[in-house]
């Protein structure tokens, strides 16, 4: 059996990310789908016009922390005064565990990276869901400022 790594407890293989982040776990409408979570995390550095930024990394893991396939990650609400772009092969630390087994462990998933647009200021929030072939959902929003 898989855990997920979120800050709820469920038993399905886990997603995991690099991001600090305070959020709840949604109830799911049909108590027979697995419980989809959903965060909101605002990254603590500002980004710069242009350059593409790190904002989370998206990835799966076992109950004994081995890779699990990849999750297909969708941008559900697009940033306005940027672009998000995804990279996989990015290598996370895995920060919080429902188990707490895998805390500290290295992983390798899919990077969600923004790039501000020529002219931007201010802050700008984009939402990303990812899923597992297990069913396992996370939707998370970003917020990210844009340095001057």
């Amino acid at each position: 059996m898989k855990q997920i790594l979120r800050h709820a407890s469920f038993m399905l293989p886990m997603l995991l990310g690099a991001c600090s982040s305070n959020g709840a776990n949604v109830s799911p409408a049909n108590p027979a789908q697995p419980a989809p979570t959903t965060d909101a995390a605002t990254r603590s550095s500002p980004v710069v016009v242009g350059r593409p930024a790190r904002v989370f990394v998206f990835a799966g893991v076992g109950k004994n922390c081995e890779p699990v396939a990849a999750p297909q990650i969708t941008i559900v609400a697009p940033p306005a005064k940027g672009d998000v772009s995804l990279r996989p092969g990015q290598e996370t630390a895995i920060a919080a565990s429902a188990q707490g087994t895998c805390v500290g462990q290295k992983s390798i998933g899919t990077g969600v990276y923004y790039t501000a647009r020529a002219g931007a200021n201010g802050t700008d929030r984009f939402s990303v869901e990812a899923r597992l072939a297990s069913g396992e959902v996370s939707a998370r929003t970003f917020e990210v400022k844009i340095e001057e």
